[in-house]
């Protein structure tokens, strides 16, 4: 089927500057055509949903277009347990922390980087919590 940038938005569930975003970071391959004859397919719209699985399970996006240039034809209809797989197989598995500060704000960092640099991430909590008192 073919979309244009608003339909291929509409059916993922993002907006345009996003799809625009992942093409600028190699995320999502460019339309065919260009300007407002531009057209998106099928596999644009798997790609996407590709991606939004994988950032739900808190993988940065960096991770997300190395997974994806390994993998160019990797279909979103695999199971999130087949993808972990594919995933934990191909790197060492990244363990990320999610900290919730003042039940409005969420500071996600890596285990490694959490140890490296606990020190500011102690600060930015006690920035955050001292605004939140003001």
């Amino acid at each position: 089927m073919e979309y244009k940038v608003s339909e291929l938005a509409d059916k993922a569930g993002v907006t345009k500057r996003t799809i625009h975003y992942y093409i600028s970071k190699g995320l999502l391959m460019p339309p065919v055509g260009s300007g407002v004859n531009s057209v998106y397919g099928d596999e644009h719209l798997q790609r996407i949903l590709l991606i939004k699985k994988l950032q739900s399970e808190y993988m940065p996006l960096n991770k997300i277009r190395e997974y994806i240039l390994e993998n160019p034809k990797e279909k979103v209809k695999k199971s999130t347990r087949e993808l972990n797989t594919n995933i934990h197989k191909k790197e060492e598995t990244e363990i990320y922390i999610r900290e919730n500060v003042c039940n409005i704000f969420e500071i996600h960092y890596s285990a490694d980087n959490g140890e490296k640099y606990r020190h500011i991430i102690e600060n930015v909590k006690k920035y955050v919590e001292k605004m939140m008192e003001d």
